[in-house]
């Protein structure tokens, strides 16, 4: 047995013991997308239709931050992994994947809330249909939404191709 053998090998970097700055910046576009999405969304649904007070409205939202703030790394992980698994290569695959992915992440988030919130079945019923209808109408603006930030802070192609207007 020779001393070279002893001797761990050193050649191999360590692990960053911090995240990488562009594995940050990801992380922190994910979290501004989920949640300027989300507080846009939210203002003309919350103060306009259901009729909440700006009051109301901005505890909501401050208690939204948090949650969005949670999720929002793990859903754009979700997103990424459902379209290199089954891609997006033109305006109605974009479509549909975003709409999945929204529905399949969210919805049982959604439906977790109203059933520790002692909400009743029938009530329970009314928002679910009432969310698969709006998340199939916010799916694909928050993708778009989001590819377009990857490109701005992360020079990234986005995950569906936009269709052309030629």
């Amino acid at each position: 047995m020779s001393i070279e053998n002893l001797i761990p090998d050193t050649s191999a970097a360590p692990p960053p013991a911090v995240p990488s700055l562009s594995r940050r910046r990801q992380v922190l576009l994910d979290i501004f997308a989920m949640n300027s999405f989300s507080w846009a969304v939210a203002i003309p649904i919350e103060v306009g239709l259901a009729g909440m007070s700006w009051r109301e409205h901005l505890q909501v939202r401050l208690l939204a931050v948090v949650f969005n703030t949670l999720i929002a790394r793990p859903f754009s992980l979700y997103r990424n992994w459902v379209a290199q698994r089954f891609g997006a290569s033109g305006p109605l695959q974009a479509y549909l994947l975003d709409t999945f992915v929204f529905l399949s992440f969210q919805y049982p988030l959604y439906l977790g809330n109203m059933l520790l919130g002692g909400a009743s079945w029938t009530a329970i019923a009314t928002a679910s249909i009432s969310f698969m209808l709006i998340a199939g109408a916010m799916g694909r603006p928050y993708g778009i939404y989001l590819d377009w930030l990857r490109q701005l802070w992360l020079n990234r192609r986005p995950l569906a191709e936009p269709c052309s207007t030629a």
